[in-house]
């Protein structure tokens, strides 16, 4: 009720259908001006990959790709053909182990169709070193030159145990492994062995598979070891190869 006293009646509040209108004209406004920020920093790499996508993609002169199938075989897919039988070439490795002093307490053994000469490290370098001993260059020379007509490709593969680097001589185990796999396999070369050796580095990352069995000292003597791997595939024919 209104007072009789006032003036003035008071006039009822009209509704705020303005300020709907108002809120959305903002937010528009709001919108507008954060996506031409984002036009305003533009990241010039991925513009011009995309400009030359397009550019490539919409180029009515680029020429066109050629669809018809390839008459080759494909070289993936292909199985290449096996080497000596890994049986004979076990014992004749063994044989030729046996005739090297300081390579008889090396260990020959098969892991899937591969036949794989494991030498301790300790045999051919110092502790975390990677100078290879004037008995072991000589013991690898003289294990070259059976792997002569062995026409099998041949890996070479680095493992260390978890102790690291402490000499200063290496950043890591990586590196130490690689540069013995390496040096092994330029030792190799040297001999005679002219076909090529992919060479590998491991570090640790095996340690686990050695069998807790052997104990601890065991298994540190045989995680430092240089593996030469025989697979059971046939190489290239090299300029040794008389049959």
């Amino acid at each position: 009720m209104a007072d009789k006293n006032t003036p003035f009646r008071q006039q009822e509040a009209a509704p705020a259908n303005w300020m709907l209108t108002f809120a959305d004209l903002l937010s528009l406004l709001l919108t507008f001006f954060v996506l031409m920020f984002s036009m305003s920093a533009i990241q010039f790499d991925n513009w011009k990959a995309m400009v030359r996508t397009m550019s490539d993609e919409f180029n009515p002169a680029r020429v066109a790709v050629d669809t018809k199938p390839h008459d080759g075989q494909d070289s993936l897919l292909v199985q290449k053909a096996p080497g000596l039988n890994l049986s004979y070439l076990t014992v004749l490795i063994r044989r030729a182990l046996d005739k090297n002093p300081l390579l008889k307490q090396a260990i020959v053994h098969r892991v899937r169709d591969n036949v794989v000469i494991s030498i301790p490290a300790n045999l051919l370098f110092g502790d975390k070193n990677a100078t290879p001993t004037t008995d072991g260059v000589k013991a690898l020379r003289q294990l070259a030159g059976s792997f002569v007509q062995v026409k099998n490709r041949i890996m070479v593969a680095g493992y260390t145990d978890p102790n690291p680097v402490k000499n200063g001589l290496f950043r890591s185990n990586w590196e130490l492994s690689l540069t013995r796999a390496r040096l092994v396999a330029g030792i190799m070369a040297d001999a005679g062995y002219v076909q090529p050796v992919n060479v590998l580095g491991y570090a640790d990352t095996r340690f686990a598979e050695l069998s807790p069995k052997l104990g601890q000292v065991r298994r540190y003597q045989l995680a430092e070891r240089i593996d030469i791997i025989i697979i059971n595939e046939k190489r290239e024919r090299g300029p040794y190869d008389l049959f």
